[in-house]
């Protein structure tokens, strides 16, 4: 999984062949649409901040109160939360 890639070389190597290999198609046939994992495969970028990421994300956190009443609409059935929470750690 590229997820799992840590080495910022390699992926950038690989958003180049993907380019590559996507050009190629593009220019055999017409109106080529992008494929939907190279909408995925990003390039990396350096020494951005968390905030410039929050603001071009347009992230909103939400309140407790919100989180909480939407957990609540959840039906977790017969099992306790406590057992659940014992299951992940």
């Amino acid at each position: 999984m590229l997820i799992k890639v840590e080495d910022v070389k390699a992926l950038e190597v690989i958003r180049q062949e993907l380019e590559v290999i996507f050009n190629k198609t593009k220019t055999n046939q017409k109106a080529v649409k992008e494929p939907a994992f190279l909408e995925g495969v990003r390039g990396i970028r350096e020494n951005v901040t968390l905030d410039q990421l929050i603001e071009e994300q347009h992230y909103k956190p939400c309140t407790y109160q919100a989180f909480r009443s939407e957990a609540d609409k959840i039906d977790w059935g017969e099992i306790p939360l406590e057992v659940m929470l014992e299951a992940i750690k």
